[in-house]
């Protein structure tokens, strides 16, 4: 698995109950421009939690309703949006930053 891979997936602490089955693992995709439809890019970008309670649904692997991210720990919750936030990052800013992590690893 790539490092930008890597980074479109949450592990969660709690499993989320998704048609009945136990999901442990969350991915994200990059959200069309069609899918922020109604939504402020400035909120996004704040990581309000509204705005990602509207987002979120739309780019989760399995999707997850609004009802599931409501109910998920906060520190799940947070990482998922963080994550979310990395797709309104150019792509050579993502690569610039992998390569200072991995340099100070």
């Amino acid at each position: 698995m790539s490092n930008i891979s890597k980074m479109n997936t949450v592990t969660l602490n709690d499993p989320v109950t998704v048609d009945g089955n136990p999901v442990s693992e969350i991915t994200l995709r990059k959200p069309t421009s069609g899918e922020l439809r109604g939504l402020s890019l400035v909120d996004i970008l704040r990581m309000e939690t509204t705005a990602m309670l509207n987002l979120l649904p739309r780019i989760t692997q399995p999707p997850l309703n609004a009802a599931q991210l409501g109910a998920l720990d906060p520190a799940d919750f947070t990482d998922l949006a963080g994550k979310t936030v990395l797709f309104f990052a150019k792509k050579q800013q993502l690569e610039g930053q992998l390569l200072e992590m991995q340099a100070t690893a």
